[in-house]
Order: structure tokens, then sequence, then C-alpha cells
């Protein structure tokens, strides 16, 4: 306590030669109880009024009042503890702030002042919820709160007036934080384990002189029952949380139009989509064109916490090589012929804070692979013809539809960017691994050309279902553009066939010949079979004898021969 904390009394000031009779009427003018008596320019001695009175009642004479004042008389800074002055003989201190006497205050009052504060502290420390335990700078037990008594079932007269170290010894606790702060002269914080059995948190501070000595340590404690059934409640609402996320996303992903599908493959997709968008992992896209790589790199962004981020998106095969590096980091002003003197900002800084995502990441140029590792590894770039280094946060999504291995093998992509990369990587099917997601992406698709175009057509169920059917080597974008087509050529408002102009490119790459099968046969057999399998994708293409027969550059009399030798039916 100090003395800033007190109500401090105004000083009457005497001089050492002035009369008794005069001092104690100057007492009764100016209503004060203490009178200081000063040498000049500093304080020698004080006298109370009764004391004045009394010198007076008995002495006949005139009395300086050098003769009767108190030279137990201590003189103190404003911010000075109250310690000093309780401990002396002093009976009045003169405080100065500075060089100049602001008040004074008697040992009474300044032990009335420290009875109600220490009332006051009562209070508080008994209100306090956790246990509160006061020990002096030897580790003495000084004061403990009933909240302690309750928290650890021991009874305050056991502990009040001992030492920690025979308490720690007899068994009480099995680690003091008394004693640690007396070791350390710093805070500490751990779990306390009790004789009847209870664990508690608790914390050690140490309070300090104006010397820098540890006078007392205070004590904090909490039950750690209790915080242990508060963080489970919060673990369970932190899962009931993310599993109502999770159930969140499945709806979004169900009724958004930006996902469009039925097949589990994508469901279960879509699933770990949801759960990446959540933690910053480089993610490697990996499918063939037109399988809906840049959608699910819109998901990871979207459902993510940069989601109010930008999102820049670079299709590594539409830069040239020659310009690939300035726009990916930027560059100085004058770094090359035909730079603005400003300079300019990279995709990497336009990023920041946000996702950057590298499209078609197989076609980056050799020579910049190194330096993007780079960049990964060090979270920073430097600018085209610079020499500072820019900090970037950046969450980077990468997608191709190139076989890395075989470029990795080939020297073509570096072997530490990939595993840089793919972290998770991720791979979307092709549509034709996915065949049931034709028929809503159909529906979906009609419906966008219709609002696009101002129709209201429809596909025929047995149109869709050769679609279903279809090989679809471009897969969604191909579809998309099939749909377009339909849409926009056909007179039908209900489409049922495809116009004559209008077929599927032929299926290379599913209907090519796997000769292995044919080992055993014979040249005849191996040509009726294939010509049969030629005419029956026809059929399903163009439906009729004639659309067939002109398809295939022959009269309808031999197409419907050929399909009655095959067994095949025309619709």
């Amino acid at each position: 306590m100090r003395y800033t904390d007190l109500e401090l009394l105004p000083a009457v000031i005497v001089h050492i030669t002035d009369p008794l009779q005069a001092c104690i009427q100057t007492m009764q003018e100016r209503k004060s109880s203490f009178l200081v008596v000063y040498a000049g320019t500093h304080p020698i001695g004080f006298i109370t009024l009764n004391k004045a009175l009394l010198c007076l009642q008995n002495s006949q004479y005139i009395i300086p009042v050098s003769e009767v004042c108190d030279r137990n008389l201590l003189c103190v800074q404003l911010n000075d503890e109250l310690d000093y002055f309780i401990n002396s003989s002093a009976g009045l201190a003169v405080v100065y702030e500075k060089e100049h006497m602001i008040g004074i205050i008697s040992k009474d009052n300044a032990a009335k002042h420290i009875y109600s504060y220490l009332k006051k502290l009562d209070v508080i420390i008994e209100a306090s919820f956790d246990s509160l335990f006061v020990t002096d700078g030897q580790g003495q037990v000084l004061r403990v709160n009933e909240a302690y008594a309750r928290t650890t079932g021991i009874p305050l007269e056991e502990i009040v007036g001992r030492n920690m170290r025979d308490l720690v010894q007899e068994g009480y606790y099995d680690r003091s934080a008394t004693l640690d702060v007396l070791a350390t002269g710093k805070p500490v914080t751990f779990t306390q384990t009790l004789k009847s059995g209870k664990t508690l948190l608790v914390t050690g501070n140490p309070i300090f002189n104006n010397a820098g000595q540890i006078v007392q340590v205070l004590t904090n404690g909490r039950d750690i029952t209790e915080l242990n059934r508060l963080r489970q409640e919060v673990e369970h609402v932190m899962e009931l949380n993310l599993h109502y996320q999770r159930e969140l996303q499945r709806v979004q992903y169900e009724n958004s139009t930006d996902y469009v599908f039925e097949s589990e493959k994508i469901k279960s997709l879509l699933d770990v989509v949801g759960r990446l968008s959540q933690v910053e992992s480089s993610v490697l896209i990996l499918g063939e064109s037109g399988v809906g790589k840049e959608v699910i790199a819109h998901a990871l962004h979207r459902l993510g916490p940069r989601s109010d981020k930008p999102f820049i998106k670079i299709n590594c095969a539409a830069i040239p090589d020659n310009l690939m590096e300035s726009e990916l980091f930027g560059y100085e002003g004058g770094a090359f012929t035909g730079a603005k003197k400003e300079g300019k900002r990279g995709f990497f800084e336009l990023a920041n804070h946000g996702t950057l995502f590298l499209d078609e990441i197989g076609e980056l140029p050799y020579i910049l692979q190194a330096k993007l590792l780079q960049v990964l590894q060090d979270g920073e770039i430097i600018r085209v013809g610079g020499i500072q280094t820019i900090p970037i946060d950046v969450r980077l999504i990468t997608a191709t539809n190139r076989n890395i291995w075989d470029m990795i093998e080939q020297k073509r992509f570096r072997g530490d960017l990939y595993y840089r990369l793919s972290v998770v990587p991720i791979y979307v099917p092709p549509l034709r691994e996915r065949r049931e997601d034709i028929p809503p992406l159909v529906q979906h698709f009609v419906q966008m050309f219709n609002k696009k175009y101002g129709f209201n057509k429809e596909i025929h169920p047995q149109l869709i279902g050769r679609l279903i059917h279809y090989h679809w080597p471009g897969n969604i974008r191909e579809l998309k553009n099939v749909i377009e087509r339909l849409i926009v050529t056909s007179p039908e408002e209900v489409i049922e066939t495809f116009p004559d102009f209008l077929f599927l490119p032929q299926q290379h790459s599913q209907n090519t010949t796997d000769l292995s099968i044919y080992i055993n046969s014979d040249l005849k057999t191996m040509v009726q079979d294939f010509e049969k399998r030629i005419l029956k994708q026809y059929i399903e293409v163009h439906c009729t004898s004639r659309k067939v027969a002109r398809a295939l550059g022959i009269s309808q009399t031999s197409a419907v021969r050929k399909a009655h030798k095959y067994g095949l039916c025309f619709k």
C-alpha cells in the first residue's frame, strides 16, 4: 500500500522559535490536530493540539514550540510504500511529491486506512470462486480463502501458519507453486495433485518490494475436473458444429447448380473437397480435359476460410514461356524492354491472402519450376528485375490432364515440385466412368440453353439413353456443346433424334478393336464381328435404316439386310 492510496491532511507549518500559545491559536483557527515544526526549510518535529494544550496548562511561562514538539517525524515520497512508516517509531509522516510537501498523515490514521483496506481485500478474497493462497517470502502460509478449503477439502487450520516445504514433505501436495516461484522469481502454472486425490490447475505469482525482493507469493487454483467438463462440452459442441457444417455442405452440393451429379463417385469426391477446404494443404487436381477440374478448385476456395479473398485462375498453357515469369511474380519498372515504368504486380501478389489456381501446371516451363518451388518453400517472391523479397500468403491449387509421372521420367517436370504440389491429389473421374451423371447434366444444360435462347425445348428420354452409351472423350465440355447444338438446330419442341447433319464423332479410343480376343479366329469371323459392332453403333445414333444407310454410304436395302443378318433392329 502506498501514500497515494491514503487521504492526506493539509499541513500547518510553524517555525521552531514560535511560542506555543501562538501555535495553539493557529491550530484552532485552521481546525488542525497536527502542527509541523520547521527549522529553516526542513521539518524537525510535530505536535498535536491535545499535547500543546496540556503543556500550556502546566506552564506559567511563554514556551517555544521547539521545547515540546515530538521529534519522531518521517519525511516520505508520495509513491513510497507504507511499510517502513508503520514499522518505524515515527508518529507522523510528512509526504512530499519530489520537493513539494503535499500533506501529512499520522500513524493512527495510516493504520486505520490499512485496516479498512484489508477488510475490503478480505471481502474480495472470500468472494473469489477460485482458491487463493498467500505466503510470505519464506514460504510461510499467511492467508487462505474459503474457496480453497471447499475446492481442496483441506481444513484451513491444517495449513495456515505452516511452511510450504513441510506441507510438501508431508504429502499435502506433490509440488508447490510457491516454492517454484521463490526458486525462479517468475510466475509458474502447472497441474497440482493433492493428497485427497484431486487435481488443481494452479498459477503462482511473485509480489516484490521496492528493492526487488519477493515479499509474498499469491497462488490461485481451480479444480481441473470442472475445466475438463467444460473442455468436453466445448469439444462436443465443436464436433456437432463440424457435423452440421458437413451436412450443410452436402445440402449445398445437392441443391447448387454448380454441382450437378447423381453418382456416388462425385458425391464422395465432393465430400473430400469439403474436408480439404478447411485446411491449407496443397491440392493437385488430376483428370481428363473437360471433367470439371476448375469447378473443384472453385469449391475448395468457396467453402474455405479464404472465401472472401481473391480467387485467381491462371492457365499455364495460355501464357507464352517468355512472359510466364513476369506474369506470375510481377516485375519492377524498367526490368525489360516494354515494361511499365511503375512496374506490375504478378498473379501471386494479386492472389495474396486468397487462392491461386494454376491450371495445366504440366505446361509450366521447366526453368520456372525451380523458382515456383522456392516460392512455395519460403513464402515470398522477388519480382523480375527486383532485389526486395515480398512475403505472400497464398493457398495454391494446381490441375493437369497430363501424366505427371511420365513427364518426371522424361525430365520435363521436377519430382520435388510434384511432391510439393500434390500433398493431396484429387482425381476427377471422366464422364464415361459415371454415366449416371449424364441425365441430370443433360437436363441442366437444356434448362441453361432454353433460358439463354428463349426456347422451351426438351430431350426425349430415348435420346438421353443413347447419350448415356456414348463414350464422351471430351467429357462434360463435349456434352454441353452437343446439347447446345441440339437445342439450337432441332425444329421440334421434344427432340427425339439427331438431325441428319448432327452426329456424334466416332469413338476411336473406345471402339478400337482389341485384337487379342481374335487370337484363335479367322479373318472372316473378325470382319463380321467388327461389321456388327459398327452397324450397332450407327443404329443407336441414327435410329432409322435410311439414316444409317446414308451415314455409312450404303443402300438402304444393304443396311436392312446386314441388320437382319446380325439380329439388329432399327428403332
